[in-house]
């Protein structure tokens, strides 16, 4: 009985650690800034699938915080996106940068009966847009979380509310994972030291 438990408890931790936020991008840009950002999950707002993730920039004179949005649905330079908090507030944030990139979408082979029909692999655009997060945002995103979030690209909008605020619960863990990365530095290292 007591192993059950215990296997119990360790599968919760192993899940717990596996939905935990990682950092994916820690380093010192060329202007001396330090950068940090999380990996990103995705959330589907109206139909479509968007990645969701933070970064920070941090340099001796600030600390400036961005969320960052990304599709294969196309993001404008005229991009808004509004969170309604749990208490009724509304967040508005404006596009700061839009990057547009190229992804290969691999082929694929569709079999019905005795006939094969192959994709074969094509380009495809991918959106990344980053938004300006202030410090009192995020404090009431921790606060009372993220109800509905609408995203309008200045020709039509998406929305999508949350029950679970499942979004603003994600925000959340980035900012303390990017925070604790703040915290406790990586050690770098000479390429000398030990050897």
């Amino acid at each position: 009985m007591n192993r059950i438990i215990f296997f119990t408890i360790l599968l919760g931790l192993i899940f717990i650690d596996l939905k935990a936020q990682k950092i994916s991008v820690d380093r010192i840009e060329a202007d001396g800034t330090h950068q940090i950002m999380t990996n990103t999950e995705d959330f589907v707002i109206g139909g479509t699938k968007y990645s969701f993730g933070m970064k920070v920039f941090e340099s001796s004179f600030s600390k400036e915080w961005f969320l960052l949005i990304s599709s294969f649905l196309y993001i404008s330079d005229y991009t808004n996106v509004l969170l309604k908090l749990g208490n009724g507030d509304i967040v508005y944030l404006p596009v700061n940068n839009v990057h547009v990139g190229k992804v290969t979408m691999p082929s694929y082979g569709v079999t019905i009966g005795t006939i094969t029909s192959i994709t074969p692999s094509t380009q495809a655009d991918y959106y990344s847009s980053v938004y300006e997060l202030k410090e009192e945002d995020m404090n009431k995103i921790d606060i009372y979380g993220i109800s509905k979030i609408r995203i309008s690209n200045g020709v039509e909008y998406f929305d999508k509310k949350y029950r679970s605020n499942s979004l603003g619960k994600f925000l959340t863990k980035c900012r303390k994972s990017i925070k604790k990365r703040l915290d406790n530095p990586l050690k770098s290292g000479d390429i000398f030291d030990d050897f």
